[in-house]
């Protein structure tokens, strides 16, 4: 392990401002998250003592070149990078600074009549997009502003093509090879080519911070070397203690989190409930039974409600009840009741209530064989917990992020509309390159694929059908589990795919539109302003608890306790 020479990992934490803790709890990345903590940390310099001052000004210097090396592309953070943000700024590397002001000389957004800003949002607006896309690449192949918009593109629609287009070695300055070669490694890992991107990343140096220790240790992960991963990983956060999703990766290496299997410990139900989605059920339904729930270990029973499909849906119901016997019994409603109120249906059932744990699951999802045995790892770990949930990717890219820990916080009314909550967005708009697989309590989980505890069910109460169709019920009840004194554990080294894609590669219709809105504010005004300002501050007390424990532990283990 590394040198523990004067490590003070939970000293350095502490000496940090509260506010900063706070942020950094959620998590150390994510473009918006590291430039905002920065802005909101820059007018704390100056008034700060020396050694205070040194301290911010490490901090505030490593998340905006963190956010710049997972985008180095972004020729704005290149910027942001090369200011003078306050007096006594610690001084950059030479071949950094010259790099710097490279990237403003090849970074030429076009101009406000562009019809670039005009393309519409629609599948028609797509195909032109690229096309736009791979013709300024052509006219202007050292812009580097053509080629941050073609990496925006081509990744969440896994468009290896497009990727090539852009990172192609003569289409770029000489002056900007660091950013090339620290690009083509994130789209060598986004590919699944470690070992490629681990070469290209070595070749950096310490061009970016530490030689993005996270990124080589992804990379490393992959190619089955984890103890030169923990290594790397270890020695990241000794030297700089707020890379916190850093220090979460690490910590569940080391504590077996990361690989833990368990059966869980009780009887389970798995419940359904769909409607006219007969092709994506015979697919959820196929990976359900391949998976580890029916097993002579865990014999959990299955119960599908079908919410009046008009489709086959009923004849799939029947050949897999053909297939799974007495494991699988079906509900059928004339009626589609909303998924709140299919949800409540399942719950009343007695057969369904004398199950010690009940599951759950979307029906245009894949599950992993262990999904189960990944949650009852997570229920082992936090027995105290009321519900147990997952990481959610794209089906069709699994690149794409849709759900992973939730615990809201406190808004700020210039850039919330004075609401009273917002939901965190750390895992939106960059790739999943490992920065989400940790295992942590937190506030809420997503309902694609949640555990719940069913004696909690009597004292939480069941799905609010104010929210039908659908659309944030599991949050709502999440929610008030918290409030009621519970919370719950996300697993993220569980990964399910979620069949409907999310982001900027789906499409939503106005109806789905306007009841996303409209279950947003019954979601913000069922509770009191006070309430929720309370399960705000609670929720990140919960995560800075649960960072310093992890600090705590990494400390010892540095320091041979």
């Amino acid at each position: 392990m590394t040198d523990p020479t004067a490590l003070n990992t939970l000293g350095v934490w502490s000496a940090l401002p509260p506010m900063a803790r706070r942020a950094l709890a959620r998590g150390s990345v994510g473009r918006d998250h590291l430039v905002g903590l920065s802005a909101q940390l820059l007018p704390l310099v100056a008034p700060a003592d020396p050694s205070a001052r040194a301290l911010l000004g490490r901090l505030i210097q490593d998340l905006l070149a963190s956010a710049w090396a997972a985008n180095p592309l972004d020729g704005d953070l290149a910027r942001l990078n090369s200011g003078q943000l306050w007096t006594g700024c610690p001084s950059l590397p030479e071949n950094v600074v010259d790099t710097l002001k490279a990237v403003s000389n090849f970074w030429r957004p076009p101009g406000a009549s562009d019809p670039w800003w005009t393309l519409p949002g629609d599948a028609q607006g797509v195909v032109e997009r690229r096309s736009m896309l791979l013709a300024r690449l052509k006219a202007e192949p050292k812009n580097l502003y053509w080629k941050a918009e073609a990496w925006s593109f081509a990744w969440p629609r896994a468009d290896w093509d497009l990727a090539d287009a852009l990172l192609r070695p003569e289409a770029w300055p000489r002056t900007l090879t660091p950013l090339r070669l620290q690009a083509t490694a994130q789209a060598l890992l986004a590919r699944g080519e470690a070992g490629d991107a681990l070469a290209m990343l070595y070749g950096l140096g310490a061009f970016f911070p530490d030689g993005c220790p996270g990124l080589r240790a992804e990379c490393l992960l992959r190619l089955g070397r984890e103890s030169e991963a923990v290594e790397l990983l270890a020695a990241s956060v000794a030297k700089a203690p707020w890379r916190t999703s850093q220090l979460l990766r690490l910590s569940d290496l080391v504590s077996g989190a990361a690989t833990a299997r368990a059966v869980v410990r009780g009887s389970v139900g798995v419940l359904l409930y769909t409607w006219n989605k007969a092709k994506e059920l015979d697919e959820t339904l196929a990976s359900l039974a391949a998976s580890d729930v029916f097993g002579a270990g865990q014999g959990a029973h299955l119960w599908v409600l079908d919410n009046g499909s008009a489709d086959a849906t009923p004849q799939v119901l029947e050949a897999w009840k053909g297939r799974l016997g007495e494991g699988l019994s079906v509900v059928r409603l004339p009626v589609n009741v909303g998924a709140p109120a299919a949800r409540n249906w399942l719950l009343s059932m007695p057969d369904v209530r004398n199950r010690e744990y009940l599951v759950f699951l979307d029906d245009d999802v894949t599950l992993p064989a262990d999904w189960l045995g990944r949650l009852g790892a997570a229920a082992e770990r936090f027995p105290e917990a009321s519900v147990w949930g997952c990481r959610v990717v794209d089906e069709a890219n699994a690149l794409v992020v849709q759900s992973v820990d939730y615990t809201p916080q406190a808004a700020r009314a210039d850039s919330d509309g004075g609401q009273p909550m917002s939901l965190p967005t750390l895992h939106q708009g960059q790739p999943d390159l490992g920065q989400f697989a940790y295992l942590r309590p937190c506030v809420s989980v997503t309902g694609c694929c949640h555990l719940l505890r069913t004696a909690d069910i009597d004292r939480t109460g069941g799905f609010d059908i104010r929210f039908s169709p659908s659309q944030y019920d599991d949050l709502e009840r999440d929610l008030r589990v918290f409030l009621g004194g519970g919370h719950a554990v996300y697993q993220g080294h569980l990964v399910i795919g979620h069949k409907r894609s999310s982001g900027q590669v789906a499409e939503r219709s106005p109806a789905e539109l306007g009841n996303a809105t409209a279950n947003t504010h019954k979601l913000l005004t069922k509770h009191p302003a006070s309430e929720l300002a309370r399960l705000c501050e609670e929720g990140e007390a919960l995560l800075e608890r649960d960072m310093e424990r992890r600090l705590g532990e990494l400390q010892d283990t540095l320091n041979g306790n």
